[in-house]
């Protein structure tokens, strides 16, 4: 991974994009299911990686690193694809040095996507 602080935690152009596609009420759906479903696909990598469960670690890795994406939540997307990798080498010291930085991620991103739904027209 790269040094996170070189990787900027939100990119507003995926959603740009997805909006003149789709419209807001469809970007406020995804985020709200975003920050739903992120909180327990978190613990659940946390499980796995505590776990040295290496299938469950990189389908759920693999999973938050799309999610995040296609929101903009690029640290938290490249975190993903990290421990995606990390469980395809089956290397548990480097799947544990992610430990709580995903956490810290989506918290982040999370109020860069709240400023951005509120933005958003009605």
């Amino acid at each position: 991974m790269q040094d996170p602080s070189s990787i900027p935690d939100f990119d507003q152009a995926p959603l740009d994009e997805l909006n003149e596609i789709a419209g807001p009420e469809l970007i406020r759906e995804l985020v709200e299911l975003f920050f739903t479903e992120t909180p327990s696909l978190i613990d659940d990598l946390e499980t796995a990686i505590l776990g040295e469960d290496w299938e469950s670690m990189g389908r759920v890795a693999r999973t938050l690193k799309s999610s995040s994406y296609y929101l903009g939540a690029l640290l938290l997307s490249d975190i993903g694809r990290v421990i995606e990798a990390t469980a395809a080498s089956g290397s548990p010291e480097a799947a544990k040095n992610f430990q709580g930085h995903s956490h810290r991620a989506f918290t982040d991103v999370r109020n860069r996507l709240v400023e951005f739904v509120q933005a958003l027209p009605e």
